[in-house]
């Protein structure tokens, strides 16, 4: 998913958490929810107060400050502009295009609920505008199949999230048989395919879990506490990718006719550039995730060198050896 959609899509969530709340929310309640960092509830919280206005504070005996949106908060926000409108119809017909029809059922469903609070004459006149654009701009699909997963068994995992509830998996891995997992879920992780992170009550990590592999999710009758430091951004940041296994030191060379290209290019949260003097680039992060980092830097051929780690560049070399026994001249 396009980072600027799923930042749309989570602050519209974020104002549906705030706006539906008697009693308030903590940070750390709304930053559990949204499954992000609590600095970053932080700033679009900021964001929201100064759009919207009227984030109030909830008188409470406890240590935390609770904070709301009332109901008629919505009614003063700005009338969405027909560029606004039409990005939310774009960003839900990506999610959907990827095959996340929830959650762009939930973006649909938001979007229509702002534009209820719209003035009716301000939403006659952007209407128009919305669907020129809409005619005006296309979606690049991704070529390939794309993984079907269940609507009900994204539903079931996100209420086990949000609960802290260990569940009962029915896992089919790539390789042996059918196994039953208890497991303790912290977030879904969204990329080629849906991902669960979880982490098994016999075991002191957490691991990923392809969702098109998991032929039922059970809800339990067991909460759980979150382990130190399992949060979906710090699990997530110790790899590149989806697979996690143990950090290594990567260091990588673009030439200089890739360096412009590569400096635009986010590939992990820990990476520091540095420009060399005959132009090349030198990219430095630290993951796990060896094979998938070799499958995506295969795509930049003779652009990209592997400087660190060697295993980089023998999972790189033997992807290269297979290719060509595969593809090569008889």
């Amino acid at each position: 998913m396009a980072e600027r959609h799923a930042k749309l899509a989570d602050g519209l969530r974020l104002i549906l958490l705030l706006t539906g709340t008697r009693t308030g929310r903590t940070l750390n309640e709304l930053a559990e929810e949204m499954g992000v960092g609590r600095r970053t509830v932080e700033r679009m919280l900021a964001a929201i107060k100064e759009v919207c206005g009227g984030l109030e504070q909830v008188p409470t005996d406890e240590a935390q400050k609770r904070w709301r949106l009332p109901a008629s908060t919505l009614s003063r926000v700005k009338p969405l502009t027909a560029a606004e409108a039409a990005e939310m119809d774009l960003a839900a017909r990506r999610l959907a295009a990827e095959g996340l029809e929830e959650r762009a059922a939930l973006l649909r469903n938001a979007a229509e609920k702002l534009r209820a609070a719209m003035d009716a004459r301000a939403l006659q006149r952007a209407e128009p505008d919305v669907e020129a654009m809409l005619a005006a701009e296309g979606l690049a699909m991704r070529p390939g199949p794309r993984v079907h997963v269940p609507e009900r068994l994204i539903a079931t995992l996100r209420e086990a999230i949000l609960a802290n509830r260990r569940i009962r998996l029915a896992y089919r891995p790539s390789r042996g048989a059918l196994r039953e997992h208890v497991v303790e879920p912290y977030g879904l992780l969204y990329g080629t395919r849906p991902y669960l992170l979880a982490a098994r009550v016999d075991k002191p990590d957490a691991a990923v879990w392809r969702l098109d592999r998991v032929l039922s999710a059970e809800p339990m009758n067991e909460a759980f506490s979150p382990r130190p430091g399992f949060t979906l951004p710090a699990l997530a940041a110790q790899s590149f990718g989806v697979w996690r296994e143990a950090p290594h030191q990567v260091v990588l060379r673009f030439t200089g006719s890739a360096a412009v290209e590569a400096r635009h290019w986010a590939f992990h949260p820990t990476q520091r550039f540095e420009t060399q003097p005959d132009g090349a680039l030198v990219l430095r992060f630290e993951a796990g995730g060896l094979d998938e980092m070799a499958y995506h830097f295969a795509t930049w051929g003779e652009a990209v060198e592997v400087l660190e780690p060697p295993a980089l560049r023998e999972r790189l070399a033997a992807l290269g050896a297979a290719l060509v026994r595969r593809h090569g001249a008889p």
